[in-house]
């Protein structure tokens, strides 16, 4: 763990990355059509919470764009009592199919918190960080799934989380401080293949005039604080992807995620990154092909 919080970002930030894979619909369809363009496979998704007509039309629209972006063809997307059903084309596999029929459904919502302080989960806290929150990180404990949630109550206040990668069998839990930069402000998400470094796929992203400024900024002022405090904590969905420290101010409006992705896992993210966050996380309800 002290080895991951001595990580430095000079012109990257460092996250891991994993997918989700449900089940696949019943073996005995090939994997190609005598068309070639692969089998239709359709999703019927159901909102966590309700939706009104409209937001419910706006999120179907929005996990359209994300199928687009996944590089499925033929995309079909309606909705009806509530829910959106969504048919494609073009998977290389049936698991690849399921992953990103998934996907479309992850709120994806992508922000970026200093961090107040940083435990192993499995490690006892001999006294609660002071300031808000402090209570809620002493007693969270990410080896218990039900305490793997999303915490955030808002952009404005402190929050605590579970990292996404397990250390020796355990994970780190944060204590976080508000949203510096959130996913508004990241114009664009690119997944591309690192040839001159030889690190593999990894994703980049662009930011905003605005996001440019404000990450600069940031970055400029964690670097004068001490460990844990110069620790720049990636959330994706309320789970820290990688929490690396910042030694020196970030300028020029990109940022790098880097992990061990593949090129479907890192096409997945930066898909759902570029297509913005839904309302509410959509749940598979049924998938067939």
């Amino acid at each position: 763990m002290a080895e991951h919080r001595r990580r430095t970002a000079a012109l990257a930030l460092l996250l891991g990355c994993a997918t989700a894979v449900v089940a696949c619909s019943p073996a005995g369809h090939s994997a190609t059509d005598k068309g070639g363009e692969g089998p239709r496979t359709t999703a019927v998704f159901t909102p966590r919470r309700p939706l009104g007509e409209e937001r419910l039309r706006q999120t179907a629209d929005l996990m359209r764009r994300r199928a687009e972006g996944f590089g499925l063809r033929d995309v079909e997307v309606r909705t009806a009592d509530g829910k959106v059903t969504v048919s494609a084309r073009g998977a290389a596999s049936q698991q690849l199919a399921a992953e990103q029929l998934a996907a479309l459904g992850k709120p994806a919502v992508l922000v970026l918190r200093p961090v107040v302080a940083v435990a192993l989960s499995a490690d006892a806290v001999p006294s609660a960080p002071a300031g808000a929150g402090g209570a809620d990180f002493e007693s969270l404990d990410c080896s218990v799934a039900a305490d793997r949630t999303d915490h955030q109550r808002g952009d404005g206040e402190r929050t605590v989380a579970c990292a996404t990668e397990v250390v020796g069998g355990v994970r780190a839990k944060y204590l976080l401080d508000p949203v510096a930069l959130n996913g508004t402000e990241i114009s664009s998400a690119e997944a591309v293949f690192d040839r001159q470094n030889g690190t593999g796929w990894r994703i980049q992203l662009r930011l905003t005039a605005a996001g440019a400024r404000t990450f600069q900024d940031v970055t400029g002022r964690l670097a004068t604080r001490m460990s844990p405090n110069n620790q720049f904590a990636m959330v994706l969905d309320g789970a820290v992807l990688s929490a690396p420290a910042v030694n020196q101010a970030i300028p020029g409006g990109t940022a790098v995620i880097t992990g061990n992705f593949t090129r479907a896992s890192a096409g997945l993210l930066a898909a759902q990154i570029s297509g913005g966050s839904l309302p509410t996380p959509m749940d598979v309800s049924s998938m067939t092909r």
